[in-house]
């Protein structure tokens, strides 16, 4: 294997034992052994722990540019640094999601479906590990606030007599989330999530497009 393609199995499997033990419980070797690479590899690649986690939230952000590191091993990056891209990635979330409020609601629940697809496992390790990051969790609260804002508003301004619009708002934010990201990397039933995993997410955004327009 090439050096990326052992950082994406390190990437996949750091992420879903972050998730489940969690950060504190994994170590490296549990890492190695899920991606399936030799623990000294895993080491040339990656300072620790620490590096490796800044790796996992860093690398899930889709405003990031130039991830393919040209020296190992990783080493943690600056804090503020994680903190300011991890802004800048939500603000264009943000944006996006703003252009789908003048649209409808398939477009809109697309947008969800896309952004959970590529944040959940990032957003799952921040709440199953809570104070490993302070200022990301922080920042992943206040994001998960302001999204459960814009579709309330946008249920709001489709069905302006529809009761608690902002309930219904946290009602659709979460269950896609569930279906994004619980079912698959946070439950008993990871397998079976996984190998159906587009069949389920057709069933449910027809469900919610029944529901809501």
């Amino acid at each position: 294997m090439t050096d990326e393609e052992k950082l994406q199995r390190i990437y996949a499997a750091a992420s879903e034992l972050f998730i489940q033990p969690g950060y504190h419980e994994t170590q490296m070797q549990m890492i190695a052994q899920r991606a399936q690479v030799a623990v000294g590899t895993l080491y040339r690649l990656f300072s620790g722990k620490e590096a490796l986690l800044d790796y996992v939230f860093l690398t899930t952000l889709p405003t990031t540019t130039g991830m393919s590191p040209t020296t190992y091993p990783i080493q943690p990056m600056d804090p503020r640094d994680l903190v300011r891209r991890t802004e800048s990635a939500y603000a264009d979330w943000n944006r996006q999601l703003a252009k789908q409020q003048t649209a409808d609601f398939d477009r809109l629940l697309t947008a969800l479906f896309t952004a959970f697809k590529r944040y959940g496992r990032y957003f799952l390790i921040l709440e199953h590990n809570p104070t490993v990051n302070p200022a990301l969790t922080a920042l992943y609260r206040e994001q998960r606030q302001a999204i459960y804002q814009r579709v309330g508003d946008f249920i709001q301004r489709q069905q302006s007599e529809i009761a608690n619009p902002q309930c219904n708002g946290i009602v659709i934010v979460d269950l896609v989330f569930w279906w994004c990201a619980h079912k698959r990397y946070d439950s008993f039933e990871t397998e079976m999530a996984r190998n159906d995993d587009e069949q389920m997410l057709t069933v449910v955004r027809e469900m919610l497009r029944r529901s809501y327009q």
